[in-house]
């Protein structure tokens, strides 16, 4: 059975773990990461996505995507969901354009 995973860092350390160590941020029409290179969303797919619900503190809802790169790179992009989202529209509507497969 595999490890339950309870916080948002702790889930992001073990997709560290796995290969996910770059952090994707979208900016200027595509997903940067903090090297620099800048990927369109139809260079990404998302293999997995874990969303995470405060308990005590609506504050802490959030959502963090696994994703891997046409050329074999993998990283992460965490947003809050719902009214706390951080997205404007376009940014939102460039996620919702990354392929998802199911997990692998």
């Amino acid at each position: 059975m595999p490890e339950e995973l309870i916080t948002l860092s702790e889930t992001m350390n073990q997709l560290k773990k796995k290969g996910f160590v770059e952090e994707f941020e979208i900016k200027d029409g595509g997903f940067i990461t903090r090297s620099g290179e800048k990927f369109q969303p139809e260079d990404l797919t998302i293999t997995k996505v874990y969303r995470f619900e405060g308990i005590s503190d609506p504050d802490d809802m959030s959502v963090l995507y696994a994703i891997e790169t046409s050329a074999g790179k993998k990283g992460i992009f965490v947003d809050a969901f719902g009214i706390y989202s951080n997205l404007d529209q376009n940014a939102a509507e460039l996620l919702k354009r990354l392929k998802i497969i199911k997990d692998h």
